[in-house]
């Protein structure tokens, strides 16, 4: 049999094993299109009964997400610190080692074990875009932010906007830094940053909860919490820091924050325990 025969044969029972495949296809996806619907009109009618404002359909999809762990190096900081204050830094401990001090000609950083840090800053250059600023300057130090807030005035010349990280394309809602311009000029950063998670690795198998879960145990809480509120705005996947046993090491469990008209809240995809959100 000729070769273009073959190829013939080939291609035309590829052809009708696609078409069979999507015949199997389309009622599965319809199916579960179906059931989606359902889901989020039962969760509308949860919460309408409860006397809360819910807009099912636009939860945003469920990612797997799994608790992370990891244990900043001191020397990962100083790339971070050049470009924050310039390349000629010196870098001193305190008695403990659990605090390190970045000082140069343009301003100063302590930097806590735990990742907190406090700079002042001098000599800067004015800016013309509050935002844009911050974004490029979390970059250059080698972070990913998530998104910056808006400037918020404090007083005449004075604006505040807060920067959240992002790790594994998903904020960290613990990872803030809030930074304070004055004329147009950054004077001051405060806040959480993670700069070295090289080491970073999954703890187990439990994947984070899905959003739909998430509100559920929220309006559970709802008691609890004190909570008065009418709307849920928003909810967004992310990680929070949780407690370990030892400062040094991060550990980051994945949830979801719930945005409401009075408040937003934090809750833990693993455990379903709800909380405020601090940033």
């Amino acid at each position: 049999m000729p070769i273009s025969k073959i190829k013939n044969i080939v291609i035309l029972i590829l052809l009708v094993a696609n078409i069979m495949l999507l015949v199997l296809l389309i009622p599965l996806a319809r199916q579960r299109q179906k059931q989606q619907t359902q889901a989020q009109e039962a969760l509308e009618t949860l919460f309408t009964q409860a006397g809360v404002q819910l807009n099912a359909g636009q939860l945003p999809d469920t990612r797997p997400l799994y608790t992370l762990e990891f244990t900043p190096d001191d020397s990962g900081a100083l790339p971070a610190m050049q470009a924050l204050l310039g390349e000629m830094v010196l870098m001193e401990h305190d008695s403990t080692r659990y605090i390190q001090t970045y000082s140069s000609a343009v301003g100063s950083c302590q930097l806590s074990r735990g990742s907190v840090l406090t700079a002042k800053l001098q000599n800067q250059e004015p800016v013309a875009d509050l935002t844009k600023d911050l974004s490029g300057l979390l970059v250059r130090m080698g972070l990913e932010p998530a998104g910056v807030s808006a400037p918020q005035r404090v007083r005449a010349g004075v604006y505040r906007l807060t920067a959240v990280q992002q790790m594994l394309e998903v904020p960290v809602f613990t990872a803030a830094v809030t930074a304070t311009y004055e004329n147009n000029i950054l004077t001051e950063l405060k806040g959480t940053l993670y700069f070295d998670t090289t080491d970073l690795v999954r703890t187990d198998d439990v994947i984070g909860c899905t959003a739909a879960d998430a509100l559920v145990a929220f309006l559970g809480s709802r008691d609890t919490l004190g909570w008065v509120g009418a709307t849920v705005n928003e909810v967004e996947q992310g990680y929070c820091r949780a407690d370990t046993a030892s400062a040094a090491v991060v550990r980051l469990v994945p949830g979801w924050a719930i945005y409401t008209d009075t408040g937003d809240f934090w809750v833990n995809g693993i455990t379903r325990m709800v909380s405020p959100l601090v940033w």
